[in-house]
């Protein structure tokens, strides 16, 4: 593919909806074109604002948090596997108030106890804090929300 026709493309993809230069240079490979031309491209998108890592790790921290129910430790990791640079990361995570949210993460971890087939309360408290922290919270925080399920949860029964 010749420069004008991936520039054209890149920016097209990058109109439809947020994208890194990691996705970008990702793409970039898939249509074969070569090391120089696609810095080209790149820069011409990072100039033109077509690509903006800060904006781009805000939206996608907002979004994961939101709609994906992850928490801060699971969407610094994805951004870090997209090579986002840290401070774009803390600033995107600093500005996503949802993975702050414990109710969000209580009403996660209520709605998973009530499908978890566990033997006794243990296995229970353990299956519900290996499921908070695959979402990417923090044991403390997992922890104490599952104190307070368990505590309700074995008043009922």
């Amino acid at each position: 593919m010749d420069t004008k026709k991936a520039l054209d493309r890149a920016q097209w993809l990058c109109s439809q909806s947020e994208k890194c230069t990691f996705d970008i240079k990702k793409k970039l490979l898939q249509w074969d074109v070569d090391e120089m031309a696609g810095r080209k491209i790149i820069d011409a998108l990072l100039e033109d604002g077509f690509i903006d890592e800060s904006r781009y790790a805000t939206s996608f921290a907002r979004e994961k948090a939101r709609f994906n129910k992850w928490g801060p430790k699971k969407i610094e990791m994805a951004l870090r596997a997209k090579r986002i640079a840290d401070e774009h990361i803390d600033i995107a995570l600093s500005e996503s108030a949802e993975h702050s949210n414990d109710d969000m993460l209580r009403e996660l971890l209520t709605s998973k106890a009530k499908t978890i087939k566990a033997k006794d309360s243990y296995d229970l408290k353990t299956k519900l804090i290996r499921f908070g922290m695959s979402r990417g919270f923090e044991y403390g925080r997992v922890l104490g929300i599952v104190e307070k399920i368990l505590s309700t949860y074995l008043e009922n029964t």
